[in-house]
C-alpha cells in the first residue's frame, strides 16, 4: 500500500473551515485503559506510557513524508531537553489506520528513530482496532479524515500526564524541547494549548510526487519546512 502526504498550512479562515480540527475539550484525558498492541502483545495506552509523562503523537505509518519527518524532528528535538527517554518521559505513537499492524510501526520507529539509544528504546509505536482510535482522537479532540489510502490530520504532539490528562499540545514542525520540557515537569499547572496550523493531507495523485500547497505562510514556517525536508534527505542518505 502506497500513501503519500501533503503539507497544507492553514492561516486563512478560508482554509480552517475545510481542515480537520484539533480542539481538545476541557479537561481532555486520554484513558488509560484503551486497549492497544505494542508490537504483537496486547497491552493498554497506560501500561505502554509505563507511568510516566508522556509525548504523544497520532501517525499514519504508511506516510512515509510528512508524518515521517514529523517523528523524525521529535526524535532530534526532544533529546535537548535534558529529560531522559523512558525515566522521565517515553514518546509513545499511534497509529491511525487500523489496517496498519506491528511491522508497519516498526518500520516508521527504525526509519526514524533507529537501533540504539534510550528514545528509540523507550519509544511505543502502538496499533489500534477502529475504536480505540475512534475513542482516542475524541477524548483529544482531533480530526482525522480518511482520504483514499490515507489521511488528512492535525501535525501535533500532546504532552500527556502520568494518568493520561492532556498537559500541552504543540505543533510537530518548529517544536521548541524548553517548551516541551516545561510541559513535562508541570504535574499539576494549566496547560499550554498551542495553536495547530500544519495538516498532513493524504495525496491521491498517482506517480508518487510530494507536492507541498503553501498558503500565506510566513519565512520562519518556511525555514521550519525547509529543515524538516533536510534531515528526510540527511535519513534517505544514511539509509
Amino acid at each position: 500500500m502506497t500513501r503519500r502526504g501533503l503539507l497544507v498550512l492553514l492561516p486563512a479562515a478560508a482554509h480552517a473551515a475545510e481542515a480537520p480540527a484539533l480542539a481538545p475539550p476541557p479537561g481532555a484525558t486520554l484513558p488509560p485503559g484503551l486497549p492497544v498492541r505494542d508490537g504483537g502483545r496486547a497491552t493498554t495506552l497506560g501500561a505502554a506510557m509505563g507511568g510516566i509523562p508522556a509525548v504523544f503523537a497520532f501517525a499514519d505509518y504508511g506516510c512515509t513524508t510528512l508524518c515521517g519527518t514529523a517523528i523524525g524532528l521529535a526524535a532530534a528535538t526532544l533529546p535537548e531537553m535534558g529529560l531522559l527517554p523512558g525515566q522521565d518521559y517515553r514518546l509513545v505513537v499511534l497509529g491511525l489506520d487500523p489496517a496498519d499492524g506491528p511491522a508497519e510501526a516498526e518500520t516508521m520507529r527504525r526509519a526514524w528513530l533507529g537501533e540504539t539509544g534510550a528514545l528509540a528504546g523507550s519509544a511505543r509505536f502502538l496499533t489500534a482496532a477502529p475504536e480505540t482510535i475512534a475513542a482516542a482522537t475524541a477524548a483529544l479532540g482531533y480530526q482525522a479524515v480518511r482520504r483514499g489510502e490515507g489521511f488528512d490530520h492535525p501535525l501535533a504532539l500532546f504532552v500527556l500526564r502520568q494518568d493520561g490528562r492532556l498537559g500541552a499540545t504543540f505543533p510537530s514542525l518548529g517544536l521548541e524541547p524548553e517548551a516541551v520540557r516545561d510541559a513535562l515537569r508541570a504535574t499539576d499547572a494549566p496547560g499550554l494549548l498551542a495553536r495547530v496550523q500544519l495538516v498532513c493531507a493524504a495525496a491521491a495523485a498517482k506517480g508518487g510526487l510530494l507536492r507541498p500547497v503553501l498558503a500565506a505562510s510566513g519565512l520562519g514556517m518556511i525555514g521550519v519546512l525547509a529543515g524538516g525536508f533536510l534531515l528526510l534527505r540527511r535519513m534517505e542518505r544514511r539509509a
